[in-house]
């Protein structure tokens, strides 16, 4: 299992310690038995039992013990050799020292630094002897590492600079990275890591500390150690297990724990380092593990203006020459090659000059001598890939000089043959030659090559201006980014070619292409990808169809645009889209409907793109112009399976163009990276305010028409562009939306078939239009929405429609708090009486918002609303009961947030002197609604309790423990009501409390808890007993059997269900064990329903079954005998295996041909009964198979079955593996795939010939099976068969006759004797029950 990422806490540390106390194993029973020696100790110093105590009374007392430990000496007298063993000597499991060492580490973390400190020189006296004993116990030692790099943590650096001690430590660190053993290793590892990397205040970051040198020394010191030792070494000596024990692990181990703290090594010191890790031998393991450590060295930090300045290594082009020449084996060339790149790439940002004498060798070496090497598995294929493209030199190498450096290098034409190179050819320009000639070379390393392809589109990005007479063919980049990318220029031949290799016949790797051209439509634009790869999809001017057709590019249209030129869509595709819906009514019209669906899908995937033209468009005004805009205006309203695509556009058009205008971006580098800038984007801004009017217009309308279920995101889109209309435009828009919904809230009937009434639609939108509202008006709307004519309408849907308006008014924050929020209340109040169905969860939720939207003075109003919040938990619908339950909780952190309740006090003598104020807290709230306990019906009783449950689950840290007790004996009152709705939510509020609380709450009333749950373990009605079982079950876990069974000993006939709860537990105990040792994967974990309290109420987490018996025969009742028990007993086994029945299925095999597990029809054989406990019975028919049958259909019984079937056998399984043959390669035959279909092989050449030789092997076998046939009839005449019953033949007489004491002259024999087969060794039977050869 693995451990998680964060640590547990003190507590539950201590805790999982605590509890192994009554372990078997010594080495986990000792420490946690110390433990709670010392807790008691503790409990009795301080005279408090709540634990944990303070980290600081452990450490303390730890502290004693073990100075107390390592001083004893060895005991006087006699004895074994352990008992004279001192306690400083002795390691061992079980042992005292290793018991504290485990406490001590778990609990120094947790000290205070300054106590820790002030202690640390005494610790370390005593525990740095303990090293040595250590060595041959590594749970001790792992508690000393632990111990150490804690104390070296805290240590100041005074301290640090002066103590011998804590050096010694540090030493003991540095050779304990060597151990042999991981787990010691690795901790070791972990503390020089923590140690080194984490900053010593004042410091903010990490480096310079103190032992830093001393590490730096000790690593060289180990590191050259093996380097001169190296010549010992020999590869094929390294290949045998003896010798790669030990051969390299040293540096192995060295070079893993320094990749840890390797960034604070020190600049200056780098390059020896590096050169060092290059003169390591060359060794299997050791290999991959120095290039990948280099990689590490050589990363260039994240691209951060605040970072510090990268470091610089002086020997950085000895370490690229010895990567160069030097390349490794196949298995190492991964990481050797993220070496390479890494090099390449601190190349690029230290000494950009001098990269390009780097360049060329290492893409020789990378594509050339690795990629294209016909011997490279395809890993190192990705890999080296992945090294001269995305992840490496084209992305991170190749900069904007060096791109145009290779434009002016073509537009002067020193590439053309013959003519006269004006400068020395660019190593790009030799980089995509190389790339062009092997796509027609190497077709097997294409899907590498495309990857590669891929990576030099994605930089070629950089738009540049065109080719000008006067420029001299020299290029420059275009600073407003609106000229043509260096891709379109350089390899768009490229391109086109690898597009065109999608049609040819046989080509595999169509994903390949699609990523490239996908790239292509992404950076260069779509336009100049269809020039070069038009879409072919309507036909040409003779008639004749376009080929190649490439409708394959509409989906990758959609998916890659961005960025590029709306008005292309609406002079290209627009016309396109109106061509094929002509064609699509023309085909309809002549009944052609498998075409007109095509023409159709071509015009919904065109309109798909339309959202990538919408994002960060480069002409938006050109793009959007007035004929556009009404075929936008038509096609909403008249193409309903064109909406989604229209909407994803429009709403596109907002949120790109605000994204832009809020980016933080500097406008130099937007402007050269997308033509655009903040400023363009205020323009395009400005611009759609003055369509947003019209286009909300035409969109309300669409709303209105549509059904309810399909409104979602047409009211999302109305939203974004009612978001950017000027403040006229939105009161213009929202009184002309109240005016109708005034003129038609009380009709109900819907303006058209499928449509919704105008209330709803009216509604629906002023709750869109709420975020974007003047406060004025949404005062007004506030005020409007909470008269009863809304609250209490006739309609449950305005009600509901109603409650979320204000609910969304007062979570938009625009309304005056100082107004008069009582009246609003009292409002609702009255309302409450006609909440319609469906309308409880919304009125529960605005409740909900109206108390976060509270002041502080005005808590006073949380009473008021408090038996409405706890009703709400009782609700019938789950949504709305989840509502109630989360407005009881918001209720409670108001009223913990702090503040003064005003109380209502009646003019009574009773309540003189009472205050009129209390203090708002969480306690304070509790009461109030337990005050709900009082209710005079069980409904609220209920209620209460339930609210309670939920309460005491949130806020259990801010109850005082007198509360929490006096809750739980008023539940064990509850729990033993006779009303059963009451029962049922003071068992929840059980399992909540006994979950939830701790346990030195719980123990005082375990007295009355137990017995009255024992009062319900016998009612299975509303699975009370099932629910009782989890509650104790619950309990036994926390408290132990023993002490839960000792608290019922007034019930004795109930406390039997005790004793069955542990028997089933240990028995589901021992299954489980049993399942782990087959299954190391080990238990999955419990879903959760992503609700804790849910979690604890409804989830039981039992290992039993609801309905088992409770084992009362285990405690004297006698179990029922008889068929009829052993028939309940059967029942019961059932239900017992109900919950496993995922678990015990089979698959019936019930012929003699191999089983398809991928068929389809296998679901049919699946059965939950065990095939191999039946083998036993019989069924009819079954003996019968074991013999022949005749023409007619009748047994044809042999006294030799066996032999019989001997003989036939190989003949007739070879005939039936010829026919199966046949089926399968001749050429009318067929095969499978993987999912059972036929597929009928071709009439081919080759088949042809399979199926003349197969034929020649068949009349072979059938020559063979004759001649067998033949010789088979001859031995028959020579040797006459005995018929059934001749041995009774007489010799002389005319019948048959009956010997004196022998059988009959006929016998029933079953057809199972007759019919089994000949055992090795023993005599069959014939039909007349006598052995071959007897007289008798």
């Amino acid at each position: 299992m693995a451990s998680s990422s964060e640590p547990p806490s003190f507590a539950t540390a201590l805790a999982n310690v605590r509890r192994l106390t009554s372990s078997t194993l010594p080495h986990q029973s000792k420490p946690a038995q110390l433990l709670v020696a010392i807790e008691s100790t503790i409990s009795s110093t301080l005279g408090k039992s709540e634990l944990p105590h303070s980290s600081t009374a452990y450490f303390a007392s730890l502290q004693q013990v073990l100075e107390k430990a390592v001083n004893d000496e060895v005991p006087a007298g006699t004895g074994d050799d352990e008992e004279l063993m001192a306690e400083s000597e002795n390691m061992g499991s079980g042992a005292l020292l290793p018991a504290i060492l485990y406490l001590l580490a778990i609990v120094i973390p947790e000290t205070p630094n300054q106590v820790v400190v002030s202690k640390s020189t005494n610790i370390l006296e005593n525990i740095l002897p303990l090293f040595d004993t250590s060595l041959e116990h590594p749970p001790a030692l792992r508690s000393l590492v632990q111990i150490t790099t804690s104390l070296l943590l805290v240590a100041p650096p005074a301290l640090l600079n002066s103590s011998p001690l804590l050096k010694k430590g540090w030493n003991y660190l540095l050779e304990l990275n060597l151990d042999p053993r991981p787990k010691v290793r690795h901790l070791a590892q972990e503390g020089i890591r923590k140690i080194l990397v984490t900053p010593i205040p004042p410091r903010l970051t990490p480096g310079s500390h103190p032992y830093l040198p001393r590490a730096r020394e000790w690593t060289v010191s180990i590191l050259q150690e093996e380097v001169k030792s190296s010549g010992s070494f020999t590869t094929k000596k390294a290949r045998f297990a003896d010798g790669e024990d030990q051969e390299g692990k040293r540096a192995i181990w060295v070079i893993q724990g320094l990749r840890g703290w390797v960034p604070v090594w020190g600049d200056e010191q780098l390059s020896s380092l590096c050169g060092l890790l290059l003169s390591l031998p060359s060794l299997p393991h050791l290999t991959p593990q120095i290039y990948s450590l280099l990689a590490h060295l050589l990363s260039p930090p994240p691209a951060d203006a605040a970072g510090p300045v990268p470091s610089v290594l002086t020997n950085l082009p000895t370490i690229l020459d010895s990567l160069l020449t030097s390349p490794p084996g196949l298995s190492e060339t991964p990481t050797y090659l993220s070496a390479i790149t890494s090099a390449l790439i601190k190349m690029s940002i230290q000494d950009p000059l001098s990269l390009s004498t780097y360049l060329p060798k290492a893409f020789n070496l990378i594509f050339h001598n690795i990629l294209l090497s016909s011997n490279t598995p395809p890993s190192v294929c990705t890999a080296a890939a992945d090294a001269v493209g995305s992840q490496g030199i084209l992305r991170y190498c190749i900069n904007d000089e060096a791109i145009l450096a290779t434009l002016t290098y073509t537009r002067q034409g020193s590439h053309l043959p013959g003519a006269r190179k004006k400068s020395k050819t660019p190593f790009l320009y030799r980089l995509i030659t190389s790339l062009t000639e092997s796509m027609n070379t190497h077709a097997l390393k294409l899907p590498y090559l495309f990857s590669i392809l891929t990576a030099l589109i994605s930089r070629l990005r950089l738009r540049v201006l065109p080719t000008t007479k006067e420029g001299g063919g020299v290029a420059k980049i275009d600073e407003n980014g609106r000229g043509h990318t260096a891709a379109q220029e350089l390899i768009m031949d490229l391109i086109k070619e690898v597009g065109d290799l999608r049609h040819q016949k046989g080509f595999d790797d169509k994903d390949g292409v699609d990523r490239v051209i996908g790239m292509a439509i992404e950076v260069i634009g779509v336009k100049v990808v269809l020039d070069k790869l038009p879409l072919n999809i309507e036909s040409d001017s003779s008639g004749a169809p376009s080929y190649p057709g490439r409708a394959y590019l509409l989906p990758l249209i959609r998916e890659r645009t961005t960025n590029d030129e709306l008005s292309f869509f609406t002079h290209y595709f627009r016309p396109l889209s109106e061509r094929l819906f002509e064609k699509k009514v023309s085909a309809e019209d002549a009944g052609r409907e498998g075409e007109a669906k095509v023409w159709e899908t071509l015009v919904s995937q065109i309109w798909n793109c339309w959202s990538g033209f919408c994002e960060m468009p480069r002409d938006l005004k050109e793009g959007l112009d007035t004929p556009f805009l009404s075929l936008l205006t038509s096609l909403l309203y008249t193409q309903p399976t064109l909406l989604p695509s229209l909407l994803r556009g429009l709403s596109q058009l907002i949120s790109s163009t605000q994204r832009l205008l809020n980016s933080t971006t500097p406008s130099e580098e937007l402007k050269k990276q997308f033509g655009l800038d903040q400023s363009t984007a205020q323009q395009n801004m400005e611009f759609l305010k003055t369509l947003a009017k019209d286009m909300v217009s035409v969109l309300l309308n669409v709303f209105s028409k549509l059904p309810r279920e399909s409104r979602g995101m047409v009211g999302e889109v109305i939203g974004s562009w009612v978001g950017i209309m000027t403040e006229k435009d939105i009161i213009e828009t929202y009184n002309t939306v109240t005016t109708h919904l005034s003129t038609n809230l009380h009709t109900t009937q819907p303006p058209s078939a499928g449509a919704s009434p105008i209330s709803h639609t009216m509604l629906d939108l002023l709750i869109i239009f709420v975020p974007h509202l003047p406060p004025a008006q949404s005062q007004a709307l506030f005020n409007a929405a909470s008269q009863g004519t809304m609250l209490e309408h006739k309609d449950a849907t305005v009600q509901k429609k109603a409650y979320r308006l204000l609910k969304r008014l007062l979570e938009a924050g625009k309304l005056d708090k100082t107004r008069n929020i009582e009246e609003f209340v009292k409002k609702l109040s009255e309302a409450g009486g006609g909440v319609g169905p469906g309308a409880q969860r919304d009125r529960l939720q605005l409740l909900s918002a109206l108390v976060e939207f509270l002041p502080k003075d005005s808590l006073h109003i949380i009473p008021e609303l408090l038996s409405e919040a706890v009703l709400g938990t009782k609700e019938v619908n789950e949504r709305a009961r989840d509502a109630g339950f989360d407005l009881l909780v918001i209720m409670g952190k108001k009223m913990a947030s702090g503040g003064k309740v005003k109380l209502q006090i009646e003019d009574d003598e009773e309540s003189m002197g009472r205050p009129d104020t209390v203090q708002a807290n969480a306690e304070e709230y509790i009461t109030m609604v337990a005050a709900g306990l009082t209710g005079t019906t069980p409904h609220m009783i209920s209620a209460s309790i339930n609210a309670l449950s939920r309460l005491l689950f949130e806020f259990k840290d801010d109850i005082s423990e007198t509360t929490l007790s006096e809750l739980i004996s008023t539940l064990s009152v509850f729990l033993q009501s006779k009303n059963r709705e009451i029962v049922k939510s003071a068992l929840g509020f059980a399992k909540v409390s006994i979950v939830a609380l701790p346990l030195e709450v719980l123990r005082p009333h375990l007295g009355s808890l137990v017995p009255s749950l024992l009062g319900w373990v016998h009612d299975h009605k509303n699975h009370f007993k099932s629910k009782t079982v989890h509650i104790f079950e619950r309990l036994i876990r926390r408290f132990g059997f023993d002490e839960v069974y000792n608290c019922s000993t007034e019930l004795p006939e109930e406390r039997k269900v005790l004793v069955g709860i542990r028997k089933r537990k240990e028995r589901a105990k021992k299954r489980k064990n049993g399942r782990e040792e087959g299954d190391e994967e080990g238990e999955k974990p419990r879903q959760s329903s992503g609700n804790a309290f849910d979690d604890i109420l409804y989830n039981s987490d039992s290992d039993l079954s609801d309905d088992d018996n409770d084992d009362n025969e285990d405690e004297g009742r006698p179990a029922q005998k008889g068929r009829k028990g052993q028939q309940q007993q059967q029942q019961q086994n059932k239900r017992g295996n109900k919950g496993s029945e995922r678990d015990d299925r089979y698959i019936r095999n019930e012929g003699d041909e191999p089983m398809d597990l991928l068929s389809r029809g296998i679901a049919g054989g699946i059965t939950s009964s065990d095939p191999s406990s039946q083998k036993a019975r019989r069924k009819p028919g079954q003996d019968a198979s074991h013999f022949q049958t005749d023409k007619l259909g009748k047994m044809v019984i042999r006294e030799d079955a066996s032999s019989d079937e001997d003989n036939a056998g190989p003949s007739t399984s070879r005939a039936m593996e010829g026919n199966g043959f046949m089926s399968k390669n001749e050429v009318d035959g067929y095969t499978r795939d993987s999912r059972g279909n036929m597929k009928f092989t071709r009439n081919t050449k080759k088949a042809r010939e399979q199926d003349r030789e197969l034929d020649m092997m068949i009349d072979q076998e059938g020559d063979k099976k004759l001649e067998n046939t033949k010789k088979l009839e001859e031995r028959r005449k020579k040797r006459k068969a005995m018929g059934l019953g001749e041995e009774f033949k007489a010799k002389r007489a005319g019948g048959d006759i009956k010997r004196t004491g022998g059988p009959d002259p006929y016998s029933y024999v079953s057809l199972g004797q007759a019919g089994s087969r000949k055992q090795k060794g023993g005599q069959k039977l014939n039909l007349t029950n006598k052995k071959k050869g007897s007289r008798h």
